[in-house]
């Protein structure tokens, strides 16, 4: 008898079964956002993520400009309170703080939540409050966003210009002391200087959970030939972001963002290349107009992709792997057995 074929939408089916993992969401900064409100994980975010197969999402304390510099501390753990009182309500999550709860959480088919910080403000200068946001569940920890802070300096949207220094003091010591804790080390947003220097003071694997290659869009931010060769040497993933693909916005398609995947595995290897979405139109849209033209006028404006908008979307990206030749291995590493292997290693 003759086998029958497989379909495309089985294929999709089969290979985001074990679940995708995402490695970076400013979900807690919405639900802070919306504090007075319940079930706000479960109404607005559930439904797609469930539809796109996300098994891990990795959920990034941020604080921007207006909280700080008073307020960082205070509204990064009331961002965790609000992901554990949503978490409560809504039994579909998890807050994973170890590589066996995750594995625990994708066989029980539910969405692992995994605790990031971008930029260490919420940590002032003072090392021991890192320890605690180990103990709440923070999991990895990139020391900027675009400004400078007590740890180190951003790398700026645009070719050059950003800080010629490295890592303060303080930085170094909150790169040690992630190591030594077990808390994964994301050289996404870092300046060039503050890259060199990481690596110079680690052993483990790095990572960059969200970036793009400068090739098809040289600023700072994104991360350059020589950068993507030391992740690769070291063993390490980089995350390609949705939201960078391309200066023009009519390239900020698809194909261009396959183009940013197929850009680092020819350089690394298949092995070097993950996901990091950074979906972020639901917050954007929800900005008044002065403040998305603030934002323009600060970074860049974000040319959001017509068919990776949201969580819901990631089957359209795995459709076209497979259109664009990848390997049903290839697709599986990317969507998730690149991730798993660092939160295994560290």
């Amino acid at each position: 008898m003759t086998a029958k074929k497989e379909s495309i939408e089985e294929r999709i089916e089969r290979l985001q079964a074990g679940g995708v993992i995402d490695l970076h969401f400013d979900l807690p900064m919405d639900l802070y956002e919306k504090r007075d409100r319940k079930n706000v994980l479960k109404t607005e975010f559930l439904p797609e993520l469930e539809a796109g197969n996300i098994g891990v999402v990795g959920v990034a304390i941020y604080i921007e400009d207006r909280y700080l510099p008073d307020a960082g501390l205070r509204v990064a753990l009331d961002q965790i309170a609000r992901l554990y009182a949503e978490t409560q309500r809504c039994r579909q999550f998890t807050i994973c703080k170890s590589y066996h709860e995750i594995e625990k959480a994708l066989k029980e088919d539910k969405i692992a939540l995994l605790i990031t910080m971008e930029g260490a403000e919420p940590l002032g200068t003072d090392l021991n409050l890192l320890r605690i946001f180990h103990e709440l569940g923070v999991r990895s920890m990139g020391l900027t966003h675009a400004r400078s802070n007590a740890a180190g300096h951003g790398g700026i949207f645009a070719a050059t210009g950003s800080s010629p220094n490295g890592l303060t003091s303080f930085g170094r010591d909150v790169v040690r002391e992630c190591e030594r804790l077990g808390i994964i080390i994301d050289l996404a947003h870092i300046n060039p200087a503050g890259f060199d220097e990481i690596f110079s003071i680690t052993k483990k694997p790095p990572i960059v959970s969200h970036t793009n290659v400068r090739r098809y869009y040289d600023i700072e931010r994104n991360i350059s030939d020589a950068q993507i060769k030391m992740i690769g040497e070291r063993r390490g993933v980089i995350g390609v972001n949705s939201l960078l693909v391309s200066p023009r916005e009519e390239e900020g398609t698809m194909d261009r963002y396959i183009d940013h995947i197929e850009y680092i595995a020819n350089l690394i290897g298949i092995d070097g290349v993950g996901i990091g979405f950074d979906f972020f139109e639901f917050i954007y849209r929800q900005w008044p107009e002065s403040r998305q033209k603030e934002l323009a006028a600060k970074f860049t404006s974000p040319h959001f992709i017509p068919d990776l908008r949201n969580h819901s979307h990631a089957r359209n990206l795995t459709r076209r792997l497979i259109e664009h030749g990848f390997s049903d291995e290839q697709i599986e590493k990317i969507l998730r057995d690149n991730w798993l292997r660092i939160f295994k290693e560290w």
